[in-house]
């Protein structure tokens, strides 16, 4: 793990260690799914590239549903058994919050522009919303009877939710919150998915062994496919041309063609099958098999299992579980000891070429200086696409900021500044965003050339050391001292 130093250079110095080195790094991503394990109140983590388990999260008790931010920076996972939801930051692996919702939290969806997650809840026949910028309930909206399964439209304008109890659908106006229609499906619904032009729904009936086919623009069914025994969990494929479903009481996935509605393959899995997601490419199918305790890995191009992963004990994993995540955080050690803080490129970032744990008392100015810096300064460099670009960062605090801390600048120019301007905190206080001007606000060198380079750090009133975290990066930059 890339270690500090304790040098005080001037920015000419760390420019010309700039053209010295070059670039250090290159961003990079890669696809995880997140299996819910009920009895073992976990959620292992499969990097994909080689269906390897990374790591067992702990979240809450019975934790079923799962879904992925878009941008992939956290999971949200429905915990039954004690009706929350665990938020958990994929950059390290760790619960942020835990947020309570109503009785039996189920199925997960989280609204395309991440500002809303949403929960059906089987035991009081409502929908929890929860607003992802505080992670609070703002909401609750009445639907049938039994919710378990619920997905949005790639527009986010409205959601499907499936009322297990009475066999209906209802069809939630995300702008109001107003149910504005019911939809009669099949025996027993369980699990729904969208297409990804969002014309089609389809609902899996666990009792009939049917899939219904919803048009969204008039919301009928158009056509009723007979799939494999008692149907759970259910996807459409990226290019919209095929639905896989889990069988979950004959150990298979039953492959819908979409064009006519006919079913043209069926693949044996594990035991008893449940969740069910394809990967963002949609060359693989990750099915749960909660009797087996494993995951099926399933090829599209020939619908051959082409892997099985163990996994923890009961891995229900209903939703959309398989996502791309970011892998290009990068972690350094801080000044005190067993600390780490990461950083992350997200807007007009190319690269981030340095980064580097200063202490704060090799600084002889003290005008207007923090009194605590309990992560010390963080200097970095970033390589922006345009000269004069605007771009933002986050940065990944390994403990809760709190919350009279501010995010702090400094710059021999300017000496100390409190930045709350161009920075904020999410809603966990375990990460912050920095907004920076390449030649303007937050840039250190004062030149619109191309390059940010950027001495800042958690300012806090008193002393607030704090402890934990972790993580791995995608890389680790090369040091150069601020």
């Amino acid at each position: 793990m890339l270690k500090f130093l304790k040098t005080n250079f001037t920015v000419f110095t760390i420019l010309w260690a700039l053209i010295a080195l070059g670039p250090a790094s290159q961003s990079c991503a890669s696809v995880y799914a997140y299996v819910s394990n009920s009895f073992d109140n976990t959620v292992s983590v499969i990097r994909t590239t080689d269906n390897e388990v990374i790591s067992n999260v702990a979240v809450g008790e019975w934790p079923y549903g799962v879904a992925i931010s878009p941008d992939g920076e956290y999971v949200y996972v429905s915990n039954t058994g004690d009706d929350t939801v665990s938020v958990i930051r994929t950059c390290d692996n760790t619960v942020s919050a835990t947020v309570s919702v109503g009785r039996s939290p189920g199925g997960v969806f989280v609204s395309p522009n991440g500002t809303y997650v949403y929960t059906a809840n089987n035991d009081d026949n409502t929908v929890s919303v929860i607003d992802t910028s505080s992670n609070t309930v703002i909401a609750s909206v009445d639907v049938g009877l039994w919710p378990e399964g619920l997905v949005g439209t790639p527009d986010g304008e409205h959601l499907y939710v499936v009322n297990t109890g009475d066999g209906t659908v209802s069809v939630i106006q995300t702008t109001d919150l107003s149910v504005i229609a019911t939809v009669e499906v099949g025996e027993w619904p369980y699990g729904v998915a969208v297409s990804p032009s969002g014309e089609h729904i389809y609902v899996s009936n666990t009792h009939d062994n049917t899939v219904s086919v919803i048009r969204t623009s008039n919301n009928t069914i158009i056509d009723t496919v007979n799939v494999g025994i008692r149907p759970i969990g259910i996807e459409v494929t990226p290019d919209d041309n095929y639905v896989y479903v889990a069988a979950s009481r004959d150990n298979s996935v039953t492959v819908i063609r979409t064009s006519d509605n006919s079913v043209t393959a069926t693949v044996e899995v594990g035991d008893w099958p449940w969740g069910l997601a394809v990967s963002p490419e949609g060359n693989y199918v990750y099915v749960s098999n909660i009797g087996d305790d494993t995951v099926s890995v399933i090829r599209t191009a020939d619908n051959l299992v082409s892997d099985l992963v163990p996994v923890g004990a009961d891995p229900y994993s209903f939703g959309k579980f398989v996502s791309e995540i970011s892998d290009e955080v990068v972690w350094v050690n801080t000044v005190n000891d067993g600390e780490q803080i990461g950083i992350k490129g997200k807007i007009n970032v190319i690269r981030i070429d340095t980064l580097l744990s200063v202490d704060p008392d090799t600084i002889a100015d003290k005008v207007d200086k923090p009194e605590s810096l309990p992560l010390g300064l963080l200097s970095f460099t970033l390589t922006v696409a345009n000269p004069g670009d605007v771009a933002e960062v986050s940065v990944y605090l390994s403990a809760p900021a709190k919350i009279e801390d501010k995010w702090y600048k400094y710059d021999s120019a300017n000496g100390w500044q409190d930045y709350s301007a161009h920075s904020w905190f999410s809603a966990d206080r375990k990460s912050v965003t920095l907004e920076l001007q390449d030649g303007g606000y937050g840039d250190a060198d004062g030149m619109a050339n191309g390059v940010i380079v950027d001495p800042s750090g958690l300012g806090s009133s008193g002393d607030s050391s704090s402890s934990g975290g972790g993580g791995g990066g995608c890389f680790i930059a090369t040091a150069i001292p601020w």
